[in-house]
């Protein structure tokens, strides 16, 4: 079973990918952040397989986020979600495990999840 923490600062985002994800029999949503100072205090006692971190998480610059983030959850991969595109490239300098657009197909973006942790967990 794959865990998978929600990072988003809007309830709909959230909400939708919560209930793609509980419908994938190998996922299970380990928790939900609006904002940077929440999804830390819930990831730092209990990291997740997986974090799905919008790059606009309101709270702290990605940056120090990430730092934070690979400091306390050495093990989880860390994929950003984005609506805009160009926001690929800037991902790619924060190294990070993925990259996913929120403009995709349900399916597509199941797929992307998969293809994103396979292997890695």
């Amino acid at each position: 079973m794959i865990s998978i923490f929600l990072a988003d600062g809007e309830n709909h985002v959230r909400a939708a990918l919560k209930l793609l994800i509980e419908y994938q029999p190998e996922m299970v949503v380990a928790g939900e952040a609006e904002n940077s100072e929440s999804l830390l205090a819930q990831v730092c006692a209990n990291p997740p397989d997986v974090i799905l971190l919008d790059w606009g998480l309101p709270g702290m610059r990605p940056q120090k986020l990430i730092q934070t983030l690979r400091s306390y959850c050495n093990n989880s991969l860390i994929i950003a979600l984005s609506v805009k595109p160009e926001d690929e490239q800037v991902v790619k300098e924060y190294d990070l495990d993925g990259f996913i657009s929120k403009q995709l197909s349900p399916e597509e973006f199941i797929l992307s999840l998969k293809l994103s942790a396979c292997g890695k967990i």
